[in-house]
């Protein structure tokens, strides 16, 4: 494998990191409201059936607000990381140390020897 695959490969999975911690807390803050909808209806329900399809609705939003919840705890750790401006800067010098790695192996990719003396 190339140096400037895994270099960018890392690069890649902060920039995920980053996404998918942004995603998370959406869906976090969408199911609460979803959540709270869904616990005013059950609440203001008179009639028992009706109010069965409520409580699986409810049901789901919570699983859903757990698994987004799950990611956002895992991804927030490596986003607070590259927040701090020391790696944050560390993370700018790597993005321009995969251009630097990148012409270099293009270089050696394309290289040739021309002989100097002909027998």
């Amino acid at each position: 494998m190339e140096v400037a695959q895994s270099l960018k490969n890392f690069l890649d999975f902060v920039d995920e990191c980053h996404s998918l911690n942004s995603m998370a807390k959406n869906g976090i803050s969408t199911e609460e409201k979803r959540q709270q909808d869904l616990l005013h209806a059950i609440e203001f329900e008179t009639n028992g059936k009706k109010r069965g399809p409520l409580d699986t609705k409810l049901h789901k939003c919570r699983v859903a607000r757990r698994g987004y919840k799950d990611i956002f705890e895992v991804t927030e750790e490596v986003v607070k990381f590259f927040r701090d401006p020391q790696h944050k800067k560390t993370l700018d010098h790597m993005r321009q140390l995969l251009g630097s790695v990148r012409k270099v192996e293009e270089y050696q990719k394309n290289r040739f020897y021309i002989p100097r003396i002909k027998e």
